[in-house]
């Protein structure tokens, strides 16, 4: 008798034993997530640039990779995706259409800042 109960005792340790592990796996299933960035950049070839911009990445070229170029058409900003040669750094530098590096944000028309000038004198 104590032999039979040993044994249901032992098969029903090891069934949940099982189970727990089954169950275990299941909830480790990794989730990925992409996400796709829609910053208005679209591929383009070196060739399509305007000469300005291509003198700018001209001289990047010595001490940095060129990984990816990207144009906004609307906001004429040509995005340059670099790595540097020395430490392998990864950067992004954007140039406006005449070469001069710039940031991703619109430049801020003269217009605004009249405003914002004259909003300062005035409470001063």
């Amino acid at each position: 008798m104590k032999k039979v109960i040993l044994a249901i005792a032992l098969a029903a340790g090891i069934f949940t034993a099982t189970t727990i592990q089954a169950a275990n796996t299941v909830n480790q299933k990794t989730n990925m997530e992409v996400t796709v960035e829609n910053d208005g950049f679209k591929d383009v070839k070196f060739e399509q640039l305007n000469e300005k911009v291509q003198v700018a990445i001209r001289a990047l070229i010595e001490d940095y990779d060129i990984n990816a170029l990207k144009y906004n058409a609307e906001k004429q900003i040509t995005k340059v995706e670099i790595t540097n040669k020395a430490d392998q750094a990864k950067a992004t530098l954007y140039f406006d259409n005449e070469g001069v590096p710039t940031t991703w944000n619109e430049p801020v028309k003269e217009e605004d800042t009249k405003k914002e000038e004259k909003s300062e004198e005035s409470t001063l």
